[in-house]
């Protein structure tokens, strides 16, 4: 790229020529425009992995992220998810898989986190989507830098992009400071500056959202051909290449505004006041407060039923009884009418006409591309703050797993028969008189022979429903089994808490956060209480409301067909 280009480049993220206009605001459209084309230069290259046995052809490893930068398959990653000559199953974005050998890491002598340089290569012959690799040693502080990798809580088949800046071009382990979100599963994976050019590895992380911390790409530069043999270095090796100097590095530049984005969106954000309220009720006996999106039926082509209505959409399961909303410094009475348990939606309307809102006519059922991803999104909140993020995917469905009803039985199938293995103390399972050796025949009058009849039934079942098991237990007598109907009411799965930085971030996971048959996520720093609330673009297009802060790199949005199917099934 020309000196002229690169200078067109960097102006395009700026807005003001002063210095303080270029302290504070940069061009949220323009700055679009510029991680939109990273995306579309770089995901191609980026790959999710996982270790693999070749000839029993089984996976041996949990889920980790990496990035080609040769035309002949060569992988940079972490040396804490590599190790020499081992194989590895590569999937790249367009769904193809092939098989990589892991070649050298570099783990130093009594401290194997640094600095956590390894390399792999695809062992097939081919030619493969590479990325450009950049220069860590030409980073500028506040840079603003773009995450595309896979974080192992969604467990999706394309990566996840998450917007940030570079906070520190060298911290004092050797690492460069990200605000890009990760979390495991993002290990490996590639953070790129603004160009699309690679500029480090992500590593780790600390308890704050914008602790993320990434292997300078100099390393891969200076120990390229020691990491091409397969071995574990406990020191920097001997043999070192030249690092070369970035051809543009006196144009690179930071953006000092990105560590408060709020004010270049000040203008964009000021239009959606009106759109959120907040919202109380008594849900266990207890206060609980949560974000609503504030809609106006006016003009709908809908009947008298909802015509001329001020509506509340908001998150159902923390919207409990008395529900009233607080509209400049009032509290108005809510009614609930309507639920839609499934996608955790609740539906609310007041006496009261409101002001503002959102036009129902605005909800539509468009559908979010890849083309989108990168996108800039607005979170108003209503203490009038609102939350910056970027859009991170296309929408997914999302199973339920941690929201699913729980039996507290382990069951396995033993002799052509599901079998109950055993029962937690305490659980669903031990209160209905469910035993170790009880054979489950049927769910609600549903038989079960294989294990996917059982999993087919059961999965539709939330916490709180009650359920009839029909189960054989065998008698004394030989060949003699008794028929049983136990009715099960199902308790709430057990929260499992790990000692990780990735699950003690500031205000925790939503308890109800999958389960949805549609949804998208983004990088808003959002507590569980925050969501329910509207989610815009930087035009004020609205995308749907925060239904989940999933994970510490994950906010999930409810696009807004699902909430127009609300209102109009209540309608």
């Amino acid at each position: 790229m020309t000196k002229f280009l690169i200078c067109i480049a960097t102006l395009f993220l700026i807005t003001g020529t002063g210095s303080n206009a270029y302290a504070q605001k940069f061009n949220p459209d323009r700055l679009t425009i510029t991680v939109q084309k990273v995306i579309q230069k770089a995901s191609a290259a980026s790959v999710r992995m996982w270790g693999y046995d070749i000839e029993k052809q089984i996976r041996t490893g949990g889920q980790f992220s990496g990035v080609v930068v040769s035309a002949s398959g060569h992988i940079l990653t972490a040396a804490h998810v590599n190790k020499p000559g081992a194989t590895y199953k590569v999937m790249f974005p367009d769904g193809s898989e092939h098989i990589a050998r892991g070649l050298g890491e570099i783990e130093l002598e009594g401290n194997t986190s640094v600095p956590d340089v390894a390399m792999m290569k695809i062992i097939e012959q081919g030619t493969w989507p590479y990325a450009e690799m950049g220069w860590s040693s030409s980073l500028k502080k506040h840079e603003p830098c773009i995450s595309i990798a896979y974080p192992e809580s969604l467990n999706q088949s394309l990566p996840t992009v998450r917007f940030g800046y570079v906070a520190e071009v060298l911290n004092k382990r050797g690492f460069i400071t990200s605000t890009c979100i990760m979390e495991p599963g993002d290990s490996g994976g590639p953070l790129f500056d603004y160009h699309g050019r690679l500029i480090g590895l992500h590593s780790a992380i600390d308890v704050g959202e914008q602790d993320n911390f990434e292997v300078p790409v100099d390393l891969y530069r200076k120990y390229w051909t020691a990491l091409n043999k397969a071995e574990t270095y406990k020191a920097f090796p001997a043999l070192e290449d030249e690092i070369g100097i970035d051809p543009i590095v006196a144009e690179l530049t930071g953006l000092p505004g990105l560590e408060t984005p709020e004010i270049s969106f000040g203008k964009n954000a000021a239009k959606l006041q009106g759109t959120v309220c907040l919202l109380k009720s008594l849900l266990d006996g207890k206060l609980q407060t949560i974000q609503a999106t504030l809609i106006q039926a006016d003009g709908s082509p809908l009947n008298n039923k909802l015509k001329n209505r001020s509506l509340l959409v908001s998150k159902s399961s923390l919207v409990g009884q008395n529900p009233v909303i607080e509209l400049d410094g009032k509290e108005v009475a809510a009614t609930v009418i309507a639920r839609d348990r499934n996608n955790d939606l609740v539906l609310l309307s007041t006496a009261v006409k409101l002001k503002g809102g959102i036009k129902l006519s605005a909800l539509n059922s468009d559908t979010l591309t890849l083309s989108q991803l990168g996108e800039f999104l607005i979170s108003p909140q209503s203490n009038n703050t609102y939350k910056i993020s970027v859009i991170g995917s296309a929408a997914f469905e999302l199973p339920k797993m941690s929201s699913a009803g729980y039996l507290g039985a382990g069951i396995g199938f033993n002799e052509g028969k599901l079998t109950i293995t055993g029962i937690n103390p305490g659980s669903a399972a031990s209160k209905a008189d469910l035993q170790p050796g009880d054979h489950i025949a049927g769910i609600d009058k549903i038989n079960i022979i294989q294990p996917f009849d059982f999993i087919s039934a059961y999965q539709k079942y939330w916490p709180g429903d009650k359920i009839a098991l029909k189960i054989t237990r065998k008698n004394s007598e030989p060949l003699k089994d008794t028929i049983l109907i136990r009715e099960v009411t199902l308790g709430t799965m057990p929260q499992i808490s790990f000692n990780h930085p990735a699950e003690n971030f500031a205000g925790g996971k939503s308890f109800r956060r999958d389960g949805f048959s549609k949804v998208f996520s983004h990088d808003a720093i959002l507590r569980p209480e925050q969501c329910g609330g509207p989610v815009f673009d930087a035009k004020g297009h609205f995308y749907g409301i925060n239904i989940a802060r999933y994970s510490r790199v994950s906010g999930l949005v409810m696009p807004t067909a699902l909430i127009l199917q609300l209102v109009k099934a209540y309608n």
